[in-house]
């Protein structure tokens, strides 16, 4: 159906598919560019660090496979980064007794507490975004963002566990 509706008026569809890129692209740069207060003063974290913290800030404590898979990244990948976060005193590994052989990482109290901010800082960006809707316009739009952002059964792709954090009632938080 998306696609009768692109090819009925394709000079339509083109102007709207460059405005979504150009408003994706200013989003992209807000959340790149600003910085929760203090998150980048003492040590910068790459793309991939600031992804293991909420990771594992949300979900507690993870296995290195398991880790690596939420972040769609390979298991070497996935290491150096944590060699890095440990370095940093962000993220600490353990060994599982059943296991000795299956590390469990887990965020350290300096890890959680640059995780709190950084969620923190989501929910004051993602309430700025919101206050500049009605409460009708919050909810045609986030159903939208439900809509656009729902898996796809597609050969390239595959479902995949989703890593932000979650609300009891489901939403992410």
């Amino acid at each position: 159906m998306i696609w009768k509706d692109s090819t009925a008026h394709p000079e339509t569809f083109e102007r709207q598919l460059r405005q979504l890129i150009s408003f994706f692209d200013i989003l992209s740069h807000r959340l790149m560019l600003e910085r929760p207060p203090g998150a980048g003063s003492e040590q910068e974290l790459t793309r991939h660090e600031t992804r293991v913290i909420m990771v594992l800030g949300a979900k507690g404590s993870s296995i290195m496979s398991d880790l690596a898979r939420v972040l769609h990244l390979a298991l070497s990948t996935a290491t150096n980064t944590m060699d890095k976060l440990v370095a940093k005193g962000l993220v600490e590994r353990g060994r599982l007794d059943e296991d000795r052989r299956i590390v469990q990482v887990t965020l350290t109290e300096k890890g959680s507490t640059l995780y709190r901010s950084f969620l923190d800082f989501q929910l004051a960006m993602g309430r700025n975004m919101l206050n500049a809707l009605s409460p009708g316009e919050r909810e045609i739009f986030l159903e939208l963002m439900a809509k656009m952002t729902e898996p796809r059964e597609t050969p390239a792709e595959s479902k995949t566990e989703y890593s932000m954090p979650v609300r009891a009632q489901g939403t992410p938080v």
